[in-house]
């Protein structure tokens, strides 16, 4: 069985890295009773690979404010007015190992970093992320 669900995880990644040239999206974010959040999107893999940590965790609950869903829009391209929009900014990434941002546009100031499932979602690590709450 987990060689199914990992033949199925290395599937996402690559269909994320080759078929994703959007540069818009909406995301949503849930948090569980447990605190724990995750991204809301169709995974056939494990669900804890969805998980935020490492800093994401704690800037959705920034932006969360109490509530336990949060979407977000989310622009990887450069914008002239970003006023409203937080802004990550990567210093470090690596194909399998994720990518660091630092968080700049915020009252949140601790550096994050995202797993590699962004990769199956974005299809890439951006070197600029632009996103603000819309619900």
């Amino acid at each position: 069985m987990d060689i199914l669900n990992n033949f199925k995880t290395i599937h996402s990644f690559i269909s994320g890295i080759f078929s994703k040239s959007e540069r818009e999206y909406e995301l949503t974010f849930v948090q569980d009773p447990d605190g724990r959040w995750y991204i809301d999107i169709p995974w056939d893999g494990n669900r804890s690979n969805l998980e935020m940590v490492a800093g994401s965790d704690k800037l959705l609950s920034h932006i969360a404010k109490g509530d336990n869903k949060v979407t977000l829009q989310v622009i990887l391209d450069c914008i002239d007015d970003y006023s409203g929009y937080i802004i990550l900014d990567s210093f470090e990434k690596s194909l399998a190992g994720g990518a660091s941002y630092t968080v700049s546009n915020s009252e949140f100031k601790e550096p994050i970093w995202i797993c590699p499932v962004t990769l199956c979602v974005l299809g890439r690590y951006p070197k600029k992320i632009y996103f603000k709450r819309i619900a």
